[in-house]
């Protein structure tokens, strides 16, 4: 077989990358630092559930929550606020993020 009508087979085989495939691998790029952080205490709450016995409906019950914003959590996927990795913290009773005291002067 020649090479032409190889790659006119494997062209004809491909399938092509749709925008929104481009598009999102993008964002992931663009947003990689804090999808990393997310991930971390995705896994941190994954532990802390498994340790009280919960699951994740019960850990939605506790935060007043539906059970998809636990699973878009704990997936880390979810842009986390403050208050939210707070609330985590505080039902878990475990510390999901460190930060250092800072002197005012």
């Amino acid at each position: 077989m020649a090479v032409k009508d190889l790659d006119k087979k494997l062209n004809k085989l491909a399938k092509p990358v749709s925008q929104q495939v481009l598009d999102d691998a993008q964002w992931r790029r663009e947003n990689r630092i804090w999808l990393q952080k997310s991930f971390e205490i995705s896994l941190s709450v994954l532990a802390a559930i498994m340790e009280k016995g919960w699951n994740q409906k019960q850990l939605a019950e506790a935060m007043g929550v539906s059970q998809q914003e636990v699973s878009r959590i704990v997936k880390g996927k979810e842009n986390l606020t403050l208050q939210t990795i707070t609330d985590l913290e505080q039902i878990l009773k475990t510390k999901l993020i460190e930060t250092s005291p800072v002197e005012v002067s």
